[in-house]
């Protein structure tokens, strides 16, 4: 886990030249607020993306931005959970910034502003809006994506060199990251260990800042149908990462939660929640996808691009740890194989904290999910927003759900997201 890897591995990824370094220690006097401006969005993307459905927080695109599409039925809402304070703190105090064209197809700003470079109303003429109430007005952006993204890709791969003091230990299908500082933990795991885990687990102190390095040029998380990041308390009881968990010392540990992904360039999620802020710099990050579900982002999305379903959604639950900040990127650490342990990987029953699955219209229905060749089944989907923001579909569908039902699930999830937005304009 210690052993540095070639250097021309790093230049490849970040197209910067580096300096032979020391590798940084977790101990490293860590600072709050590592990712800067970033850090303030739920979305932040270098170049365009692609939305449906909702984020509770801010969203920043530094390329074109296409929110909703009128032939999904689908629209886009922004910063429902915003509070006025995180809106002063925002550049230009907009929740939206879009530094190309806005292609707009019921887009809906739940609080504060939007700015973009351009607005094309895309929906259909009579049947609905471009951008409700007007709130996203044309001009220069206010953040400068060119010099966001340069730090944060030196930060990506300062992060990468930092020397791992928790451990990575597999069992069955089962993926164990197990740190004990009260501070800081960081772990190192190669991307296609990540992906062959259908049940990760995480334990750490409450409080701890905690940074994962994911290393590998993709990662996707349902080449194995991974089917729950799970949190592992002082009570011992694994519990799946839901929008509600019980207790603060679950939810402080997801807020000092970090996923680097340094030298990736695809990064896709599938139906299953995901905790803690991932930080893909130099990727086009997959939310969902045909025959997959939408899944959402407990935390927020910093990528180069991002491609979402309907369905799919990030939640106001932005990184509050501290992180090193190494002056100068060292190289980076290459992972060791999972350490074999008889822990009990996190089974089908529903998790202590998971809320109770909400009553499924008829297009989202489908069987249960078959079962894993370990003999456990996929744990139950964590639900979305308690209530319902936009699109609730498909949140609870697993990679065996998809088949069949899979076109009726989006059309159904686009549908929903669509109906809410009219009734917000009327």
């Amino acid at each position: 886990m210690r052993t540095p890897a070639a250097v021309a591995a790093v230049l490849a990824v970040t197209g910067a030249a580096l300096t032979w370094a020391p590798a940084a220690s977790a101990t490293t006097a860590c600072a709050p607020h590592p990712l800067g401006t970033a850090g303030r969005y739920a979305e932040f993307v270098e170049k365009d993306s692609v939305r449906h459905s909702d984020s509770e927080g801010a969203v920043a695109v530094g390329g074109d931005a296409t929110f909703g599409s009128p032939e999904q039925r689908s629209g886009f809402s922004v910063g429902s959970r915003l509070t006025s304070a995180d809106l002063a703190a925002l550049p230009g105090g907009h929740s939206l910034v879009v530094g190309g064209t806005l292609y707009a197809n019921q887009v809906v700003l739940d609080k504060g502003t939007g700015v973009a470079g351009k607005v094309v109303d895309r929906s259909t003429q009579g049947a609905g809006f471009g951008v409700d109430g007007d709130k996203v007005k044309e001009g220069p952006s206010p953040v400068d994506f060119g010099k966001e993204f340069t730090a944060l890709r030196a930060l990506s791969t300062g992060w990468a060199g930092v020397t791992p003091n928790g451990t990575v230990a597999g069992s069955g299908d089962g993926l164990f990251l197990t740190g004990t500082d009260r501070r800081l933990n960081v772990f190192a795991v190669a991307a296609a260990d990540l992906e062959k885990a259908r049940a990760i687990t995480l334990k750490v102190p409450a409080g701890a800042s905690t940074l994962v390095n994911v290393l590998g040029a993709a990662y996707d998380m349902n080449a194995s149908g991974t089917y729950g990041v799970y949190y592992q308390g002082a009570s011992g009881a694994p519990v799946i990462d839901d929008y509600d968990l019980p207790g603060d010392e679950l939810r402080q540990i997801r807020a000092g939660l970090l996923w680097n992904f340094p030298q990736a360039r695809s990064v896709k999620k599938n139906h299953t929640s995901w905790p803690g802020t991932i930080l893909a710099p130099n990727a086009t990050v997959e939310m969902g996808g045909k025959g997959v579900g939408p899944g959402h982002v407990n935390g927020s999305v910093i990528a180069e691009k991002l491609l979402t379903v309907p369905g799919a959604e990030t939640h106001q639950m932005n990184f509050s740890g501290c992180l090193p900040k190494p002056a100068t990127p060292g190289p980076v650490v290459t992972p060791e194989q999972p350490k074999p342990t008889e822990t009990p990987v996190p089974t089908a029953s529903t998790p202590t904290g998971t809320a109770a699955p909400k009553p499924s219209s008829p297009a989202t229905s489908a069987p249960a999910p078959s079962e894993s060749s370990s003999g456990a089944a996929p744990a139950p989907a964590p639900s979305s927003t308690p209530e319902g923001d936009l699109a609730t579909t498909g949140s609870s569908l697993g990679p065996g759900a998809m088949g069949v039902a899979g076109a009726a699930v989006l059309v159904g999830g686009g549908f929903l997201a669509f109906a809410k937005l009219r009734k917000r304009a009327s």
